[in-house]
């Protein structure tokens, strides 16, 4: 069974674990680790009937054609293209390196590869007389990514049943349909449109397995976060939110100014611009313009502005030259342009708007684009300014292109002749592009400057948000701190540790619907496969031999000593640069060097993220190496640290060990009066006691818990 170390919060396995499945031989050979990954099944439907009215040759060049473009979705939103299957294709997303968004990537590269494939059709229709279509399947979960095979012939792939169902997934999807599973569609579904299909049969799967397919991205897309109808409030943002309310009021009288929010994932950015709109909206006093940065438009020229220029005109991919020419001037008019705005914007728009996307033959390059921008586009908005008080504001800063990063510097300079408030909201990422947006905003216009850096939760704050999400009067004390522990005061975590909590349903919804009932006592809680993914995006920016280390040291525990940190090493060399590395990432931080140099992840879900990497057999085997390092290093200390060898030891499925140092830590918590603790080590010793079949052990052992759970209970 499962239980949890309290020292370090891994997750005690069963030492056979999940590698016993397989032959001795192989995992003797398998090195990789476990992700969660998403993986896309595309196959050409009926191709074995296509392929025998055609010469091999000619089906040969038509599949290439195929693959091609077909790859080039995949490539587009950075999924691996893993496998080519003569008429199948297979991609993965967050295979090589993770990204927090992979399922959203994913269903956005089967949309672009159904636009290619519709092009193909029509294509093969007009030169071979053939219908070629293809179907997807899409599905999420965990897997092992490893190199399998022999040294002659070997891949990296990714292997577990999560690749099993997207396979199925698309088998059982009609043609030129995309179809994906419930695991997936839960991170989707605020995104895309999706018709729901039911739970149908899958074969080789016991259960019925939920299905929907993707119809297309929606017009209007909803909250990514939240815990819908039951959402909290905000908490402990008072003073911050005081300061954007001062920034816009600042505004009504005229005064132009720049905000910058600057915080880590998850501590409520977005939340807050979201509060200031309303506010802002419930003046009546003028315009909001927002844009968004996404990750994989990084490398696209002024992607920041085109994006906001389809979101904002509503631009649909087919409309016509006519039709976008019409919501252009639209939307110039409402925003309060004149005839000379609209001479001046609207063919400059259009030119941003079809740089993006080649658009009925017309395609245009960047050094265009910017010298409308330049042109036309500012002093439009300059206009526009002196007339209308505007907010602009410029969410996920640190993902925006460089061309974009360079006209945010010119926007920043209007602030000073028009109304104009500009917030930029980002996380705290040096080495981005964006960062020079802030270190120019102060330096260059500090007196129209505010920076609002966003901090973790207070204790009290983060409890009353646990409050807020879950109506519990009687909400077990342990589960509430295991809760607080978890999401070191990160609003988001704190979410989505609750919306865990709900979903393995250790807290049920009242009949009501709108209070909740603790139903189960938790250990331990597993890591929300989105918040693995947000973390595992920032753990894969390290280099292999760096994350070799951060995975090492979360065996040891959230918080450990150097010298065990080097004792286990395979780079000890390196040791020090590492570690360096790894506090400007900020995933650790040096938290005492008496009376041993201590080191301690930032956040204990950073390190849960970490550990579930590693394979089981890794995970044994590294668990002994510490074990082994603690024996050695603190020969002269054994009983202080028998607690820690004991937990080290039975993960390591080294229970003879593991009996001998739970035996010492009930000695010895027994010797200082802590019943409670005492009780708990002999509990363990006893169950390493009986799997070893000790009988002698198993009877003193008895005895001990037994005199030690008395005074507890009492």
């Amino acid at each position: 069974m499962a239980g949890t170390d309290p020292a370090s919060g891994a997750t005690r396995q069963d030492p056979n674990g999940t590698a016993a499945e397989m032959p001795p031989s192989a995992r003797a050979g398998l090195r990789g680790e476990r992700r969660v990954v998403t993986a896309l099944f595309c196959d050409v439907v009926n191709s074995t009937a296509l392929a025998e009215q055609l010469d091999p040759e000619d089906w040969a060049e038509i599949m290439n054609g195929v693959f091609q473009r077909l790859s080039a979705p995949v490539l587009r939103y950075e999924g691996t293209v893993a496998r080519l299957l003569g008429d199948a294709l297979l991609a993965f997303f967050g295979m090589a390196v993770a990204h927090e968004d992979d399922p959203n990537r994913a269903v956005l590269a089967a949309l672009g590869m159904m636009q290619a494939a519709a092009a193909l059709r029509a294509e093969m229709h007009r030169l071979h007389g053939i219908d070629l279509q293809v179907r997807i399947g899409i599905n999420t979960g965990p897997v092992v990514v490893a190199d399998v095979g022999s040294p002659e012939a070997m891949e990296r792939t990714a292997l577990g049943d999560a690749v099993n169902v997207a396979a199925r997934m698309e088998q059982t999807a009609a043609p030129g349909t995309i179809q994906l599973s419930g695991d997936t569609q839960r991170f989707v579904a605020a995104l895309f449109d999706l018709e729901p299909l039911g739970a149908i049969e899958l074969k080789g799967k016991a259960e019925k397995v939920a299905a929907f397919r993707v119809l297309g991205p929606k017009a209007h897309p909803d909250h990514l976060r939240g815990l819908g109808p039951l959402a909290a409030p905000l908490v402990g943002r008072d003073h911050e939110l005081g300061l954007l309310h001062a920034a816009l009021e600042r505004l009504r009288e005229g005064r132009g100014g720049i905000v910058g929010l600057i915080g880590e994932a998850g501590l409520g950015k977005s939340r807050l611009l979201s509060e200031a709109k309303s506010r802002w909206e419930s003046f009546a006093a003028g315009r909001w313009e927002a844009m968004t940065a996404i990750p994989y438009d990084a490398m696209r020229p002024f992607a920041l502005f085109q994006n906001y220029a389809r979101n904002s005109l509503g631009i649909e991919l087919d409309d016509t030259a006519e039709v976008i020419h019409d919501k252009v001037v639209t939307y110039i008019r409402r925003s309060g342009g004149d005839d000379e705005a609209v001479a001046l914007c609207s063919v400059a728009f259009e030119r941003i708007i079809a740089a993006k996307e080649l658009h009925e033959g017309k395609s245009f390059p960047p050094e265009v684009v910017k010298q409308d921008i330049y042109d036309n586009i500012l002093p439009g908005m300059m206009r526009t300014s002196e007339r209308v008080a505007t907010v602009v504001v410029a969410d996920d800063l640190q993902w925006a292109d460089q061309a974009s990063v360079d006209l945010m510097l010119h926007v920043l300079q209007l602030v000073e002749e028009v109304p104009l408030l500009v917030i930029f909201a980002m996380r705290p990422e040096r080495q981005a592009p964006a960062w020079v947006v802030k270190q120019r905003a102060e330096t260059d216009l500090p007196h129209r400057y505010t920076e609002i850096v966003l901090k973790p939760l207070e204790t009290e704050d983060a409890d009353a948000l646990v409050s807020e999400l879950l109506s519990i009067a009687d909400l077990p004390v342990e589960l509430r701190r295991l809760i607080l522990r978890k999401a070191d005061g990160n609003p988001y975590f704190v979410e989505e540790i609750v919306r865990t909590l709900v979903d393995q349903g250790v807290v049920t919804r009242s009949a009501d619907g709108m209070h909740w009932a603790a139903s189960a006592r938790v250990e331990d809680i597993a890591i929300p496969d989105n918040l693995q993914a947000l973390l595992m995006a920032r753990i894969d920016r390290l280099d292999r031999d760096t994350r070799a280390t951060l995975q090492m040291a979360a065996v040891i525990g959230r918080s450990f000593y150097y010298r065990i940190l080097q004792a286990i090493s395979d780079s000890a060399m390196a040791l020090d640069k590492q570690l360096g590395s790894l506090e400007r990432f900020e995933l650790l931080r040096e938290c005492g060097r008496r009376p041993e140099l201590e080191y301690m992840f930032r956040h204990e879900l950073t390190r849960d993220a970490a550990y579930h990497t590693i394979l089981n057999r890794r995970r044994r085997e590294l668990h002994q190496r510490v074990g082994e390092a603690i024996e050695a290093i603190f020969a002269d200390r054994i009983e202080e640290h028998a607690h820690r060898l004991a937990q080290h030891f039975d993960l390591a499925g080294v229970p003879e060990k593991a009996l001998k140092y739970y035996e010492l830590a009930g000695d010895f918590a027994a010797s200082v009066h802590a019943p409670t603790e005492s009780a708990s080590h002999y509990g363990h010793a006893l169950d390493a006691a009986r799997r070893l079949g000790a009988a002698e052990a198993v009877t003193r052992l008895e005895a001990k818990h037994a005199a030690q759970s008395a005074p507890a209970a009492a």
